[in-house]
């Protein structure tokens, strides 16, 4: 009995202190924390995100700044976006044993609306200049949980319900050149600075409901962030784009508080966005159909880089908790139309997103008894996440030689996405 009381002091011990263990912050609400970098308008979502080849508007400055060459006239575009996010939280309830356990989740929504993208572009002969403002990431969740019983011990351990908010914004504000070297080449770069703000408020509970410990972020930073491309056109058909995206890394406070043993520490934490290579291809099929393709890999091995163990040394160490890179692919499908002097396009496409999710790869079954309850504990919490196929559609209408208006629908299980732009030439 001594020992099992001694195991529920050392769970509220180790719940102060994980948002302290490696640069992302493995923090219950991080556990699942994912990233959805497709490229930004309507036109680029329907296709599936495959639009590094084709990239001929002005969300070319974050796609491909390669493309921007193909813009002739002014214009200016805008993006309105609603996500909806479906994530599984586990700690409702647990089985197996107390050597070999797995918290159970709920799946909870949330939803974001906001003005994802806006640029303007002017073409000086071969250059072409653009300033734009991108949401890179924009995140909220909201939830609570019950607890999970530590199976297998009777003087009620467990582990804490949990009271979660947080809401991460990552936007980009910059500005992006093309440069046509021939009728057959371009080359681009986008520049710029990188805003981060972060509310992240969790509080946890014993088994009377009375709050034990909690952790907050209030915090912003700026980094700056370099997007290359180059865009190939060996004939009138084909098209052959590829980019390099360094994004940004942030470093903010995380602040801890245990109402059990009194005290706050606070300390300085990472949160790295994957930088990403791509290369794409697209195809003119006949003078109405397109086809597009794209191959990304996303460096999510940044997630766990430069990251330090700063508490419960005996019980962690870095090579614990991996991030594995990942490779997605986009392709697309548009099909050009007119219908009473309006045209229209028609778009469908698909894309697969691979997991993000930090994961526990280290041996729980190492170190003293409660060093080991600890290390099952995070290996139930981060373990390997799933992958997602995402299904587009799309609607493009040109009204006028001015007006385009674009829609798309991004449907997933893990999230759905409505996107709506509009863009004015001059």
């Amino acid at each position: 009995m001594r020992e099992k009381k001694y195991l529920f002091r050392y769970l509220f011990a180790i719940a102060t202190l994980p948002a302290l263990l490696f640069g992302q912050t493995n923090t219950e609400n991080f556990a699942q924390l994912e990233f959805n970098f497709n490229n930004p308008g309507a036109r680029a979502a329907a296709l599936g995100g495959a639009f590094i080849s084709l990239a001929d508007d002005a969300t070319a400055a974050e796609a491909n700044p390669a493309g921007l060459t193909a813009l002739l006239k002014p214009e200016v575009s805008v993006e309105l976006k609603s996500i909806q996010y479906t994530r599984n939280i586990f700690n409702f309830d647990a089985n197996g044993t107390a050597s070999d356990f797995k918290l159970i989740g709920r799946d909870f929504n949330d939803n974001v609306v906001s003005p994802a993208f806006a640029s303007a572009v002017y073409p000086i002969n071969n250059f072409t200049i653009s300033a734009f403002r991108h949401e890179l990431v924009n995140f909220k969740s909201e939830y609570q949980t019950r607890g999970a019983l530590v199976p297998g011990f009777t003087d009620g351990s467990f582990y804490f319900a949990v009271d979660n908010k947080t809401d991460i914004k990552v936007v980009n504000w910059g500005v992006a050149g093309g440069y046509r070297l021939s009728e057959r080449l371009s080359v681009g770069a986008a520049v710029g600075v990188s805003q981060l703000d972060m509310n992240s408020v969790i509080a946890r509970f014993d088994g009377n409901a009375t709050i034990a410990n909690g952790s907050r972020i209030d915090d912003a930073d700026q980094d700056i962030f370099i997007n290359v491309g180059l865009l190939f056109k060996p004939n009138d058909k084909l098209s052959i784009g590829g980019t390099f995206k360094r994004r940004p890394k942030f470093t903010i406070e995380n602040s801890l508080v245990d109402f059990q043993i009194g005290g706050t520490a606070a300390t300085d934490i990472n949160f790295n966005v994957p930088s990403a290579f791509g290369l794409g291809m697209s195809y003119l099929a006949t003078d109405v159909l397109t086809f597009s393709v794209d191959i990304v890999n996303v460096l999510y091995s940044e997630l766990t880089k430069d990251f330090v163990i700063t508490s419960v040394p005996g019980a962690f160490q870095p090579k614990d908790f991996e991030a594995t890179n990942g490779t997605e692919i986009h392709f697309g499908g548009e099909y050009v139309g007119f219908l009473n002097n309006i045209g229209y396009v028609l778009r469908a496409g698909f894309f697969t997103e691979p997991s993000s999710s930090i994961e526990f790869v280290g041996d729980p079954n190492t170190g003293s008894f409660q060093v080991q309850f600890s290390r099952r504990l995070w290996q139930t919490l981060f373990t390997e996440g799933d992958s997602d196929t995402h299904i587009t559609l799309g609607l493009g209408l040109l009204l006028n030689e001015h007006f385009q208006l674009d829609i798309a629908g991004d449907f997933a299980e893990g999230s759905d996405e409505l996107i709506g732009s509009l863009v004015f030439r001059l």
